[in-house]
C-alpha cells in the first residue's frame, strides 16, 4: 500500500509539474502574440522564474538522453531518438521501460513548447523588447536553436 501512495503522488506531482509548464508556455506565447502591452503584473516574475526552472530541468533531461544514445548506442533510447549507429536505426527499437518512455515525453513536450515559443517570437518579428514579447518566448526561441545544435553535434559525433 505504501508503494502505491508513494507512486501514485509521484505521478501527480509529475501531472502538474507538467500542466503548470504548459500554463506559463500558453501564457507566455498568448501575451506575446497580442496587442497589448506585456507588463510585470500580466506574467508574473514567479511564473516567469518557475517555467525557467522547469526548461532547466528538462534540459538536463535532454542532456541525460544525448548522453546515453551516445555511451550506448546499441540502447532501445539511442535508437528510438536515432543517434545510434545507421544500421541501428533500422532495425525496430526494443521496448523501452517506464522511465525511459517518461524521459521521451518530457523530452516531447520539451521540443512542442520550445517550437511553439519559436513560432510566437517568429510572429513578433524577433523582438526582443519586454513590452512587446514576453521574455519566456525570446529565450526559449534562443534556447530552441541551441537544443538543434545539441541534437545536430550528437548525430555528427557518430
Amino acid at each position: 500500500m505504501k508503494k502505491l501512495i508513494i507512486a501514485a503522488t509521484g505521478w501527480l506531482l509529475l501531472a502538474a509539474a507538467l500542466a503548470f509548464y504548459a500554463y506559463g508556455i500558453q501564457q507566455a506565447i498568448s501575451l506575446s502574440w497580442g496587442s497589448q502591452e506585456v507588463t510585470d503584473t500580466s506574467y508574473p516574475k514567479v511564473l516567469a522564474t518557475m517555467i525557467g526552472a522547469i526548461q532547466a530541468l528538462l534540459l538536463t533531461n535532454l542532456g541525460a538522453i544525448l548522453g546515453i544514445s551516445v555511451a550506448k548506442p546499441n540502447s532501445a533510447l539511442s535508437r528510438f531518438v536515432m543517434l545510434g549507429k545507421p544500421t541501428a536505426a533500422l532495425e525496430i527499437p526494443a521496448p523501452l521501460d517506464i522511465k525511459e518512455q517518461i524521459q521521451l515525453f518530457a523530452l516531447i513536450c520539451y521540443f512542442l513548447s520550445l517550437i511553439a515559443c519559436m513560432v510566437a517570437w517568429i510572429h513578433e518579428g524577433f523582438s526582443t523588447n519586454p513590452k512587446e514579447v514576453v521574455t519566456t518566448v525570446t529565450e526559449s526561441g534562443n534556447m530552441f536553436v541551441g537544443v538543434i545544435l545539441a541534437y545536430v553535434t550528437g548525430i555528427l559525433s557518430k
